[in-house]
């Protein structure tokens, strides 16, 4: 699978997987040491909902290359979802909207989610340096 290396686009979309869980992390821990800054509005980056709707729909044929001069498709999801300010649900009188509570939840989530991608990831790099060696892979 030509432009995604050894991996494939499996191992593409887990590497972009871990780069936007890291992305979304660093806005977290922005909001929680923010959380006392008079003003402040909290971030969230949530890359899900566009991550959706540029999914095909159940049951669609995929994209597939007819040509050898096409263009593979690329699983850069980097620049999927953007960063937002948000309101407080319960506005504050120094105009803070972080919700100390709720982000450390999403920073609990957020991290169960990463590790879970990073461990997903090894496996199959794990996987794939035993076939390399030789090894049956199982």
């Amino acid at each position: 699978m030509p432009g995604f290396g050894l991996l494939g686009e499996t191992g593409a979309f887990k590497a972009n997987l871990l780069n936007l869980r890291q992305r979304r992390q660093e806005i977290i821990a922005s909001n929680v040491a923010n959380a006392e800054t008079p003003g402040y509005k909290a971030r969230r980056f949530n890359f899900e909902d566009a991550l959706k709707e540029a999914m095909p729909e159940p049951g669609m044929m995929p994209m597939a290359r007819t040509r050898s001069g096409h263009m593979p498709l690329a699983l850069d999801m980097a620049t999927v979802g953007e960063v937002q300010e948000v309101e407080a649900t319960t506005p504050k009188a120094d105009g803070n909207s972080v919700e100390l509570e709720q982000e450390m939840g999403r920073q609990t989530a957020n991290q169960l989610l990463y590790n879970y991608a990073a461990q997903s990831l090894g496996t199959q790099i794990k996987l794939m340096q035993s076939v390399i060696q030789g090894g049956t892979g199982g």
